[in-house]
C-alpha cells in the first residue's frame, strides 16, 4: 500500500515555463473557434505573454477531440 501526501500537489501547465523562450504561464480562455475547432464556447489555454506561443491542458484537448 503507497502513502500519498495530502500537501503534494500536481503540477498544471501553469506551473511551468514556456518551451520556447522560458518565460511564465498564464491561464487564459479563447473561444475554441479562434483555435479552429467548431464552436464549442471558450476553452482553457496556458499562454506566454512573452512570445504568445500556446499550450494546451489535458482537459482542454479532451474536450476538442
Amino acid at each position: 500500500m503507497s502513502h500519498v501526501d495530502a500537501d503534494v500537489s500536481m503540477t498544471t501547465e501553469y506551473d511551468l515555463t514556456c518551451a520556447t523562450c522560458g518565460s511564465p504561464l498564464s491561464k487564459e480562455r479563447v473561444p475554441a473557434d479562434h483555435l479552429d475547432f467548431p464552436d464549442t464556447g471558450s476553452v482553457e489555454v496556458a499562454t506566454c505573454r512573452n512570445c504568445g506561443k500556446r499550450y494546451f491542458p489535458e482537459s482542454t484537448l479532451e474536450r476538442l477531440s
